[in-house]
């Protein structure tokens, strides 16, 4: 019962959270970037946004996929991928199922085929394939360095079919950053990566 409480409590506050037809509310519009920008500067520049989608009906004057409520845009959901095995055991258990070499790999193989272009976290700038090979040389090209991934979504909630649809935006890697002790201290944004 408490979760059905807090699941009404959730949609109607995304449902009264605004105007989505305004700049930096809800989905962006079709040729429109001004929804694109999170707070921290890393906005993800493309347009993958619910009328994109396939999910979405023809016609909606909103974009969202049929029967959907926006209840997050451009939240920003990270996951340390690689905990220190000593630490917080629960850590470790969450990413028990991580297989995510692939992505990590296709990623760098279409920024360096020519296929991908990716920005800078902070700035938006993008970056040429010799600057990320520039940031792989700081970390002696060990991807396996690369500790934490954060990923730009917008998240759906289906009340019909009482399901929640998260839709990836963009990626963003995060390299380890050592302290005196060997022990990681903080992580290094390499690039965000914009998703289809």
């Amino acid at each position: 019962m408490r979760r059905v409480a807090l699941l009404v409590m959730i949609v109607a506050l995304a449902a009264s959270c605004g105007d989505s037809s305004k700049p930096g509310k809800g989905p962006a519009g079709p040729g429109d970037n001004t929804g694109a920008e999170n707070s921290t500067g890393a906005g993800t520049g493309n347009q993958t946004t619910a009328e994109s989608g396939a999910a979405s009906a023809p016609g909606t004057a909103t974009g969202l996929p049929a029967g959907a409520v926006l209840i997050a845009s451009d939240i920003v959901t990270e996951v340390v991928i690689r905990p220190d095995p000593e630490g917080d055991p629960w850590e470790v258990e969450k990413v028990a199922g991580y297989k995510g070499q692939t992505l990590v790999d296709g990623i760098f193989s279409r920024i360096y085929d020519g296929t991908l272009t990716v920005y800078d976290y902070h700035s938006g700038e993008p970056l040429t394939p010799a600057d990320i090979k520039k940031t792989e040389a700081e970390f002696k090209n060990d991807r396996s360095k690369i500790g934490k991934i954060s990923f730009t979504e917008d998240w759906y909630y289906f009340p019909e079919e009482n399901r929640v649809e998260k839709r990836a935006k963009s990626v963003t890697f995060g390299y380890e950053l050592y302290n005196n002790m060997g022990k990681v201290y903080a992580y290094r944004a390499a690039f965000r990566a914009d998703l289809n």
